[in-house]
C-alpha cells in the first residue's frame, strides 16, 4: 500500500514540519520517527523504514502474539507489524495522528484481494506499497499508556520514540500493568549519553534507565547502539531541509527564520549525537518479577500519601501543606507501591538558587518516608535505595533540572545513603546565640569587633508581610546577593520569601525589619521555638549581617524571647564575632553523590543555608 498522506498543517510544531518536508520530498508520510542510514544511497525515508525493519525483527513473539505499538502515529509501524501476522492493536493520544492510522488502517482493509481471507501470516511486505494482502488489521484506540485500560494482555508492547513523552519509571510501571507474564517490551529511543558535563537535557540519561529498569523487574535481554547510522541519517534530513527551504516556508505559513532555528535545533542534535553526547539505541526488555512498583508520585492522588507520612513522621498529615510543597510543579518526587499502596516516598522541592554568583536549580530534598515493616532493609534491594536512587536520576545532576541535591536528613539517615553512595557530606547547622551579658550595652562594640556605634544602633519593628516588606526586600535582597559570588545561596527575593512564609499552611511567621542610623536596612523572619525565637531568614548587606543578628538576638533578650540562629558551619565567617556562641545541632548538610555533578569537596561550606532552608515539614 502506498504510504499514508496525511495532514500536516494539523500537527503540532515541529512535527508539522517534518511531515510537510516528507510530503514535500516523497509525497506521502509513513513515519515521524527517527531513521537509521543502512546505505549510502538510501533516502532519508529509507532511513525511517530501515528502523522500523530493525525494531520488528527483535520482537521475539511468533506471529499471532498480541502486540501494543504505544505513540503509533501515522500507523505505518503497525501496519507493518500486522502485515508481520501479529495482533496489533495501537494508540496514540495525538487525535490528528490517529486519524492519520485511522486511515491507513481503512485502506489497509480495503486492500485485500479476493485470495487472502485476513488472516495473520497472510502476507509479507511493509507499509510502502505490498498489496498482495492486508494480513490483520490493527485495533486503533485514541488514548495514553498511562490511562488505557484495555480487556486483554499483551505479549509485546513497542514505543518507537514515543517513551520520550513519558517517566521511564511511568513506561515501566505501565507496561508491567499491560504485558503478560513474561511479556517483552522494546524501546527505540534517544538517550542523553554522556553526562560529565552539565547541561540540562530534555532526554533522560540512558545508564539511569537501564538501572531504573532493573529496580522495576525488568531484565535487559539485547542494547543495540545505532548512534552513528541516526547521525548520518540526521545529515540527510539537514540537506532535504535545506532543498525545500522555501516550499517549507510556503506550505507551512512560518517564517524563514523560525525554520532556520528549527534547522539550527536539528544540527545540534546531530552533532550531539555524533559526539556521544546523544545516544540513539534500540533496547530490548522482558519483565521479570516484582512486587513493589515505582512511579512518578504525582502519579497518585494526594490523599494516598496520608497513611505513609503519619507512620512515618507521627502527625497529621495536610493535604494543603502537601500541595504547599509539590504543587504547581514544585516538587518532585518518587513513590514505591505495593498492593496499591503507598510503602515509600523520596521527595524534593525545586529551589532556583545562585551557584557560584551565576543561576541555576537545586533539589531539596524532603518527605524521605518508607513504611515501618519495610524500614529494616537497608541496601540497594530496600525502598529507601530505590527511591532515592531513582529520584535523583531522574531529577539532579548535570544533565538534569537541578544541577544538586541537598538536604537535611537525621544522623541515622545520613550514614545509611552514605553507605549506599547516595550522599556526601558538604557541611553541618551550627545554633548561634549570645548570652543574656553580652547584651549589657547597648553598642555593638561590646561584642569586641571592630564596629562604630552609630552604625550599628539598629531598630527592630514588626513588619507585614505586606507592600512595604515586599519593598525593602527588593532593596536589600540585591545587596546582599552580590556578596555570594564565592557560594551558594537560594534566592530570597519578595517572590520567594512570601511563598516560603505568609503562604505555608499550619504555621505562623513574622516579620521584622531592621534599620539603623546610618539608613541601612534589612530583614528577618522568625517564628516560636520552644522557649525561645528562631531565626528563620536574615536578608542583610554582606557587610550588615554580623550586626543584625546581634540586633535581633539583644531585641529578643529586650522582649523576653531568646534568639537563636541556625547557619550552616561554612558560612560562620560571615557573622562571626567574639560573642557568638555556637553549638552543633547534630544536623549535618550532605550533597548528592549519586549522579554525575558538582563533588562534595566543590560544596564543602560553600551553601548559606538556614532553619528557614530546612522547616519544610
Amino acid at each position: 500500500m502506498p504510504g499514508m498522506k496525511t495532514s500536516p498543517q494539523s500537527l503540532i510544531f515541529p512535527l508539522n514540519v517534518y511531515a510537510e518536508l516528507l510530503e514535500l520530498a516523497f509525497g506521502e508520510v509513513d513515519y515521524l520517527s527517527y531513521g537509521v542510514q543502512s546505505r549510502s544511497d538510501g533516502s532519508v525515508r529509507d532511513g525511517q523504514q530501515a528502523m522500523a525493519e530493525q525494531l520488528a525483527a527483535m520482537i521475539s513473539a511468533p506471529p499471532g502474539a498480541c502486540v501494543l505499538d504505544v505513540g503509533c502515529g501515522t500507523g505505518a509501524l503497525a501496519q507493518k507489524l500486522a502485515r508481520t501476522g501479529y495482533q496489533v492493536t495501537a494508540i496514540d493520544v495525538n487525535e490528528q495522528a490517529v486519524g492519520a492510522a485511522q486511515q491507513r488502517f481503512a485502506n489497509m482493509a480495503l486492500s485485500r484481494g479476493p485470495e487472502s481471507d485476513g488472516k495473520a501470516g497472510d502476507t509479507n511486505g511493509d507499509a510502502s506499497g505490498d498489496r498482495t494482502g492486508a494480513g490483520n488489521i490493527p485495533v486503533l484506540f485514541t488514548a495514553d499508556l498511562q490511562t488505557f485500560a484495555p480487556d486483554q494482555n499483551f505479549d509485546v508492547l513497542v514505543l518507537q520514540n514515543s517513551a520520550r513523552y513519558l517517566s521511564p519509571l511511568a513506561v515501566f510501571a505501565h507496561a508491567r500493568r499491560l504485558l503478560k507474564p513474561g511479556g517483552q517490551l522494546l524501546i527505540q529511543e534517544e538517550f542523553t549519553g554522556d553526562d560529565t558535563e552539565r547541561h540540562p537535557e530534555p532526554l533522560p540519561v540512558l545508564k539511569h534507565v537501564l538501572d531504573m529498569a532493573t529496580r522495576a523487574g525488568y531484565v535487559l535481554t539485547q542494547q543495540r547502539d545505532l548512534s552513528p547510522g541516526v547521525a548520518e541519517w540526521m545529515q540527510l534530513c539537514l540537506e532535504l531541509f535545506d532543498q525545500n527551504l522555501h516550499g517549507l516556508e510556503e506550505r507551512t505559513g512560518l517564517p524563514i527564520p523560525q525554520l532556520l532555528d528549527l534547522r539550527q535545533a536539528m544540527a545540534e542534535d546531530r552533532d550531539k549525537c555524533r559526539r556521544g553526547r546523544y545516544c540513539h539505541v534500540l533496547l530490548d526488555f522482558h519483565m521479570g518479577a516484582a512486587d513493589v512498583t515505582l512511579l512518578p508520585a504525582g502519579c497518585l492522588p494526594v490523599d494516598r500519601y496520608r497513611a505513609l507520612f503519619e507512620n512515618s513522621f507521627d502527625t497529621d498529615f495536610s493535604p494543603a501543606l502537601w500541595q504547599w510543597k509539590y504543587g504547581n510543579g514544585r516538587g518532585h518526587s518518587v513513590v514505591a507501591c505495593k498492593n496499591d499502596m503507598a510503602v515509600a516516598h523520596y521527595g524534593g522541592i525545586s529551589r532556583d538558587i545562585l551557584y557560584f554568583g551565576k543561576p541555576e536549580r537545586a533539589l531539596q530534598i524532603c518527605d524521605v518516608m518508607v513504611m515501618p515493616q519495610h524500614r529494616g532493609f537497608y541496601s540497594r534491594r530496600g525502598l529507601f535505595f530505590s527511591t532515592a536512587a531513582s529520584m535523583l536520576e531522574l531529577y539532579a545532576g548535570n544533565a538534569a533540572g537541578h544541577q544538586l541535591g541537598f538536604g537535611f536528613p537525621n544522623i541515622k539517615a545520613m550514614h545509611v545513603a552514605q553507605r549506599l553512595g547516595l550522599y556526601a557530606k558538604t557541611d553541618e547547622l551550627l545554633a548561634l546565640s549570645y548570652l543574656a551579658d553580652s547584651f549589657e550595652s547597648t553598642s555593638f562594640e561590646s561584642t569586641s569587633f571592630e564596629s562604630t556605634s552609630a552604625s550599628d544602633t539598629w531598630t527592630v519593628t514588626a513588619s507585614g508581610p505586606d507592600a512595604s516588606s515586599a519593598a525593602l526586600i527588593n532593596v536589600v535582597w540585591p545587596r546582599m546577593v552580590s556578596a555570594f559570588s564565592d557560594g551558594i545561596i537560594g534566592l530570597r527575593d519578595w517572590a520567594y520569601l512570601s511563598y516560603r512564609y505568609a503562604q505555608r499552611p499550619g504555621l505562623k511567621y513574622d516579620f521584622l525589619a531592621l534599620a539603623n542610623a546610618s539608613g541601612d536596612k534589612a530583614m528577618a523572619v522568625i517564628r516560636d521555638h520552644g522557649e525561645c525565637s528562631l531565626i528563620m531568614d536574615i536578608v542583610a548587606a554582606d557587610d550588615d549581617l554580623a550586626t543584625v543578628l546581634w540586633a535581633l538576638c539583644r531585641h529578643g533578650h529586650d522582649t523576653g524571647r531568646p534568639m537563636v540562629f541556625w547557619l550552616s558551619a561554612g558560612q560562620l565567617q560571615r557573622v562571626q564575632t567574639a560573642a557568638l556562641q555556637t553549638e552543633p545541632t547534630g544536623i549535618h548538610i550532605p550533597c548528592n553523590a549519586w549522579t554525575e555533578g558538582p563533588s562534595a569537596p566543590t560544596l564543602q561550606g560553600k551553601w548559606w543555608l538556614t532553619a528557614g532552608d530546612m522547616d519544610f515539614l
